[in-house]
């Protein structure tokens, strides 16, 4: 829990790029304390830009406005929604899928098309390596404008609590709107661990576009108790993040994996000159049912860096609620507002 919501923190904190980024092999250089802050107010003020360039991409459009009429978190097209996609039962043999645990791509290939005059769906075999589904993105639509495609599937089998399953190890999922490309999601591997009857995951690569952001991850097994996950989000403009941890764990018993699991966790996002850095104890802080704030902020030990020249801590106080940056000079900077003007943001949605 601890270690989700430090990343996300950081990850808010550093939507944002300096095209002039400091070379690896260049001196830093030492800022004044103003500097520093008003980096830290950029770095917020592009992650208000970033967050309202996601909310007014045309895929949250579609998705949130259109599709599901989203207003303060509950959706006003659900009766819609739900004879939408029951009436997919008409076409598609969900009993195989389920009696089988796999979904064959070629068995189900075809053109399965929603008929907004009868409600109902029909299907025609004119495609043998791919499912398409042609549909509305809203009640209100006179026509099929959406276009979601399945061209690529395959799954293997694993063990989970002994019961042996097919999870998928690479797909490749499109959905157009109105001739456009508005999500598009990849798994080009997934790897999951044979030295185990409990299999679970243990290196994936994977990337989503979801207009007009791209987010690509890897995670990669170093050993059988070693891991490098990898995170890059970025839209081609003032949203660029990279996030990198490195987990070890303190043995390969992935059946009884829990929260005191971890040997040692670190976590750096490094975004042009800004980096935030983990420089505590956080698998001791995972391991914790209830930790204090004092206990929070001495095992994350959450380091802020411009130019690899450290220029103040952050510190979460009023049970995880506060974000608070000490700079060098002992001055602090509290960061709820941009956290508040991102919730307004994204308020009709969450």
């Amino acid at each position: 829990m601890y270690l989700l919501y430090l990343c996300t923190i950081t990850l808010l904190m550093n939507c944002g790029k300096d095209d002039d980024q400091t070379m690896e092999d260049e001196t830093p250089v030492e800022t004044t304390v103003a500097e520093d802050k008003a980096n830290v107010e950029q770095s917020m003020e592009d992650v208000i830009s970033c967050t309202e360039d996601i909310k007014d991409g045309r895929s949250f459009t579609e998705a949130f406005d259109n599709f599901l009429n989203l207003s303060e978190g509950e959706s006003l097209n659900q009766e819609w929604i739900d004879n939408l996609s029951e009436g997919l039962e008409e076409v598609i043999d969900f009993e195989r899928i389920e009696e089988s645990s796999t979904f064959e791509l070629e068995y189900h290939a075809g053109t399965h098309t929603y008929d907004i005059s009868t409600g109902s769906w029909s299907k025609t075999n004119d495609v043998t390596d791919r499912v398409v589904l042609n549909f509305p993105t809203s009640p209100d639509a006179n026509a099929n404008n959406a276009e979601f495609i399945i061209d690529s599937f395959n799954d293997q089998a694993v063990t989970i609590d002994g019961e042996t399953m097919s999870l998928p190890n690479s797909m490749h999922l499109l959905l157009n709107i109105d001739n456009a490309k508005a999500v598009e999601f990849t798994l080009s591997n997934v790897t999951y661990a044979d030295n185990s009857a409990f299999q679970i995951p243990v290196e994936v690569s994977a990337s989503l576009f979801v207009d007009p952001m791209n987010l690509n991850i890897e995670v990669s097994r170093m050993s059988s108790t070693s891991f490098d996950a990898n995170m890059s989000f970025d839209n081609d403009n003032i949203c660029d993040v990279e996030l990198a941890s490195q987990f070890e764990l303190k043995n390969d018993d992935y059946e009884n994996l829990d929260n005191s699991s971890f040997e040692k966790v670190d976590v750096q996002v490094n975004l042009g000159q800004m980096s935030f850095k983990t420089m505590g104890n956080l698998a001791s802080l995972l391991a914790m049912d209830d930790p204090t704030d004092e206990e929070v902020n001495a095992l994350t030990d959450l380091d802020l860096f411009f130019s690899d020249m450290k220029i103040g801590d952050v510190e979460i106080n009023d049970e995880m609620e506060t974000i608070v940056v000490l700079y060098k000079d002992s001055s602090t900077e509290d960061l709820n507002e941009y956290v508040e003007r991102i919730e307004d943001i994204l308020s009709d949605f969450f």
